[in-house]
This record gives structure tokens, C-alpha cells and sequence, in this order.
């Protein structure tokens, strides 16, 4: 068995160990067969953790703040030369303000790529829920709204059967050419300028 000392665990590991600890040394006092179902269901538990964790870091391929800085510009670029907004420009624009958040958010924090984040969910279940980044970044009222509705990101309506979606759901739509209601459309690509220009001007400021 390893030395604690050497799995160079940090505090708030410790202190779920002390916990699970704490909690195994009750159940043993008070029941043995407790105990041993409490332990089978953590282990249990640590199997399932394991090969999700297995599974999500075998997918995600890290940037560096380097990467997502030339491909912020790289696709903000290609939207420029365009002479006719499209479903595809669009796309594109979500992508930019994806790179662009995330490589102020990593500078920020002293990281130098997306490897380093401890809060894998901000990647794996986040990592294109533009809501939540800016909300970390904690962008003007101007473009998010104020705590906590955040009424100033934008939501949508479908053409098709008029359901309303968040914002983290826009990808989706534009990348399998569902159509959104115009209007509503019309809002969510003003919102992602807003916001590229927000990058545009933040993205080599720490703070």
C-alpha cells in the first residue's frame, strides 16, 4: 500500500479520505456487515469514477492558452472575409468565443492549457456552455445581466415546434441546420459579437 505522503493528494482529498474514514470506523463499532457493505458500495463507486474519468480524459485533447488564442483569431478571420452571414458563420463564432473565454479564464488562473483545469465538468460537461464561462469570467452586466437570472444571456425558440432552448444548446442547432425562430436568432448572434468584442479586448489582461 502507498505512502499518503506520496500520492501528493491535496486537501480537500484528505479530507474526503479522513471522512470515508471516519465514516467506515462508526460502521465497524456498530455493525461489521455495515461496514463491509459500506466499503463493497465505495469501491464500487471508485470503479465507476475511474473508468468515467478514463473515458473523458481519453477524449478531450488539451490546448494551451497559445492554441486557443490562434484559433480564436483564426476564426473570428474566416467570419470577417465572409460577405454572408450563414448558419456556418455562426458556428464558427461560437467556437471563437469557446477559445476565446477559455484561454482569458486559463490566464487568469495561472494555467497554461486546459490540462491544467482542475474542474474537468468546466471541459466535459461545460466545455461548450458559453453560460457558464462567461459567468466565471464574470463579463459586464451589459452582456450577461445581473445576478443571479443572468437574464442577458440569450435564450431561443425552434421554428419546427416552437421549444425553447439555452444557449449551450445554439451549437447543436447550427451544426445539423435546425432552424431557429429569426428573431430569436437574430439576438444570440448579436450576443456572441458582444462578446467576441469583449475577448477582443480582455484577451491579453491577467485581470
Amino acid at each position: 500500500m502507498p505512502e499518503l505522503s506520496a500520492l501528493n493528494l491535496d486537501q480537500s482529498q484528505l479530507k474526503a479520505i479522513e471522512e470515508l474514514l471516519d465514516e467506515i470506523e462508526l460502521r465497524i463499532k456498530q455493525n461489521n456487515v455495515s461496514a463491509e457493505t459500506y466499503i463493497y458500495k465505495i469501491k464500487n463507486e471508485i470503479v465507476l469514477l475511474k473508468n468515467q474519468k478514463g473515458r473523458s480524459n481519453g477524449s478531450i485533447i488539451p490546448a494551451s492558452i497559445h492554441e486557443l488564442k490562434t484559433a480564436f483569431y483564426i476564426h473570428i478571420g474566416i467570419i470577417k472575409a465572409q460577405k454572408n452571414p450563414s448558419i456556418s458563420s455562426h458556428l464558427l463564432r461560437v467556437y471563437a468565443v469557446e477559445c476565446g473565454l477559455k484561454r482569458i479564464w486559463l490566464r487568469r488562473a495561472e494555467l497554461k492549457g486546459t490540462d491544467e483545469i482542475q474542474d474537468q465538468t468546466m471541459l466535459t460537461k461545460d466545455g461548450h456552455n458559453l453560460g457558464r464561462w462567461v459567468k466565471e469570467l464574470r463579463l459586464p452586466a451589459k452582456i450577461i445581466g445581473g445576478h443571479p437570472d443572468f437574464h442577458g444571456i440569450p435564450r431561443f425558440h425552434l421554428v419546427k415546434d416552437a421549444s425553447i432552448h439555452d444557449l449551450k444548446q445554439s451549437h447543436q442547432v447550427w451544426r445539423y441546420g435546425i432552424e431557429m425562430k429569426p428573431e430569436d436568432e437574430i439576438k444570440v448572434v448579436k450576443w456572441l459579437e458582444d462578446v467576441c468584442t469583449w475577448i477582443e479586448e480582455n484577451m491579453n489582461r491577467r485581470r
